[in-house]
């Protein structure tokens, strides 16, 4: 008996010391103590949303090209009064990028300009220049406010004197 009663007294201490364990010593855990302010997480480097506002374009850098499909066609005209024929190169990738500027009655290729887009004028149509070496300058107007076709027609100005084309 006396061995039992030492059983049952040891599993009594056990048990209470494994309150006191569980309750963080002599104290009783309250409820409605708050605990302490919780330590703030380490601040990460967040990176902001970008602005999606649209930003109207400066002055120095060369608006986008109006670009769509794999569309390719040439575009065939005369200045008729420096007595000059030309011809442009369409593509959908590059636009209106080259002209070749000869002479009818020879056939002579005797110039020839790259194109860059410049921006639309104010009826909506797209406007490509260029030099021929640096001296004579270039301009193509594409005469239609959408995007490029078959059948198109543009106005090509070279040294100052303007003619048209048809693109086929």
């Amino acid at each position: 008996m006396i061995k039992s009663r030492m059983i049952l007294m040891g599993s009594a201490l056990l048990l209470g010391l494994g309150a006191v364990a569980c309750n963080g010593g002599s104290q009783p855990q309250d409820t409605a103590t708050s605990s302490p302010e919780p330590t703030s997480a380490p601040t990460e480097d967040v990176v902001p949303a970008p602005d999606t506002t649209p930003v109207p374009q400066a002055a120095s850098a060369p608006p986008e090209e109006p670009n769509q499909d794999n569309l390719a066609m040439t575009c065939t005209g005369s200045i008729t009064v420096n007595d000059i024929d030309f011809t442009v190169d369409f593509t959908r990738e590059a636009g209106f990028s080259r002209v070749e500027l000869k002479r009818p009655a020879t056939g002579e290729v005797f110039a020839e300009s790259f194109l860059s887009y410049d921006g639309t004028n104010a009826a909506g149509e797209d406007i490509w220049r260029g030099s021929v070496q640096g001296m004579a300058d270039v301009t193509l107007v594409h005469l239609s406010p959408n995007p490029a076709q078959i059948g198109d027609q543009v106005s090509v100005g070279y040294d100052m004197q303007w003619g048209r084309g048809n693109c086929r």
